[in-house]
C-alpha cells in the first residue's frame, strides 16, 4: 500500500514546511500538466471567452507575488513589477498569444516566484504564522493571518489547476 504524506519542506519550520509542502505539490501538479503543451494550446484561449493557459499559469504567480510581496511585505506596484510577465495577465486575454510565451516560459516565471516565496519563509518561525496582515476592500478591512494566506495559495492554485485541466482536455 502507497503512503500518501507530506512532510515539512526541509530548512523550514514545521508548519511553514508543511504548508509549503503543499504549494509544492500542487505545483508539480500544473508543471505537469502544462510541460508538454505547444505555443498554441498555451498562448490562445480555447474558446471564445476563456483565459489562454499559459495566461492562467502566469496568473498563479502573480497572486503568489502580490500576497507575499504586497499584502506581508508591504511592497508598492510601480513600473518594475507592472513590467513583469505574469502581470495583470488575464486582462487581454487574445492579446496574450502575441507574446509568443511558451510552457517552458511560463513554468520559468513562476518558479522565480516561488524561490522568492522560499526565500522570504526560510526567515520565518512558525509563531509567524498567527501574524496577521490588513487588506481594504470596497466591503471593508479584511484581516488575514499568514497561516490562511498560505493555505489561500495552495487553495488559489489548486482552483486553477482543474480550469488548465479543463482547457487542456478541450485543445
Amino acid at each position: 500500500m502507497a503512503l500518501h504524506t507530506l512532510i515539512p519542506y526541509p530548512g523550514l519550520s514545521r508548519d511553514i514546511g508543511l504548508l509549503f509542502s503543499g504549494m509544492e505539490e500542487v505545483r508539480g501538479q500544473v508543471r505537469d500538466a502544462v510541460i508538454s503543451l505547444n505555443e498554441q494550446q498555451i498562448g490562445r484561449p480555447a474558446f471564445l471567452g476563456a483565459h489562454p493557459i499559459g495566461a492562467l499559469v502566469l496568473h498563479i504567480g502573480e497572486a503568489e507575488w502580490w500576497w507575499l510581496q504586497c499584502i506581508v511585505l508591504g511592497n508598492k506596484i510601480d513600473d518594475t513589477v507592472r513590467s513583469m510577465a505574469c502581470w495583470d495577465v488575464l486582462e487581454d486575454p487574445e492579446g496574450f498569444a502575441k507574446r509568443g510565451y511558451t510552457a517552458e516560459f511560463c513554468l520559468n516565471e513562476i518558479q522565480k516566484i516561488r524561490q522568492q516565496t522560499r526565500e522570504l519563509l526560510l526567515t520565518w518561525t512558525d509563531a509567524d504564522l498567527e501574524k496577521t496582515y490588513n487588506i481594504q476592500k470596497q466591503d471593508g478591512l479584511h484581516e488575514h493571518t499568514l497561516r490562511w494566506i498560505l493555505h489561500h495559495l495552495i487553495d488559489h492554485e489548486s482552483q486553477h489547476k482543474g480550469q488548465i485541466l479543463m482547457l487542456k482536455r478541450i485543445w
